[in-house]
């Protein structure tokens, strides 16, 4: 069935989460020379990304692993999540074709965007990519109470698109969270492969591309 309405993912989605993370830990790391020697620069930020998890991670268990693997970085559990929550967004960089993507899509299907992420965190980054004014039905996990692939957080944005979750495609990059999630609900999806081979215990996606610029080719 042809979808009539898509649900977006943020964060790596069509949000360059990865590139803006990797901009944080050089910031983090100039400015913390005690805790991260620059003999040492490349294993460290290795650690960091490993721990990070694609930030699939837990943020209350990163923030406590951070800390812990480098004892003598000067910042608690507690204030490395707040660095992190001020710093991360101004990191974000608009991305090519990101918007005229939105655009299109939005001028011949109902949109919304589904997101795991504290408010405060994913409506900067969202304002940071230039796309705060395209996409005004934003379910956030911070918002809903429910972090996909809880249905709670779907069933939200259905009910404000007002369509059955078989008219629905839902496009993420997390074949847990986003592929799996959407199953669950009786909606069709696309993942965002960013070249990553799909996980074989799991159901596979209805569409895969390489690269969120690729939807329009199966949306048309």
């Amino acid at each position: 069935m042809r979808p009539r309405a898509v649900f977006f993912d943020l964060d790596d989605t069509l949000i360059d989460r990865a590139g803006a993370f990797a901009r944080y830990l050089e910031d983090l790391l100039s400015r913390h020379p005690a805790a991260f020697p620059p003999e040492r620069r490349n294993e460290d930020v290795a650690t960091l990304h490993a721990l990070d998890g694609r930030g699939y991670t837990d943020r209350t268990l990163f923030f406590r692993q951070v800390p812990l693997a480098f004892p003598r970085l000067s910042l608690s559990a507690e204030a490395l999540w707040e660095d992190f929550a001020h710093r991360l967004p101004s990191f974000i960089q608009p991305q090519p074709g990101i918007r005229a993507l939105v655009e299109w899509v939005k001028a011949r299907f109902t949109v919304a965007v589904v997101s795991n992420g504290s408010s405060r965190m994913q409506r900067a980054k969202l304002a940071r990519a230039g796309l705060e004014d395209v996409l005004p039905d934003v379910f956030l996990s911070g918002e809903v109470g429910a972090s996909k692939p809880d249905p709670r957080i779907f069933a939200a944005a259905l009910a404000r698109v007002g369509h059955a979750p078989g008219e629905v495609l839902h496009v993420g990059d997390d074949p847990v969270r986003d592929i799996a999630g959407a199953a669950l609900m009786g909606m069709s999806s696309c993942w965002i492969s960013g070249g990553r081979d799909w996980p074989g215990e799991l159901p596979p996606p209805t569409f895969t591309v390489s690269r969120v610029e690729a939807l329009t080719q199966v949306l048309s």
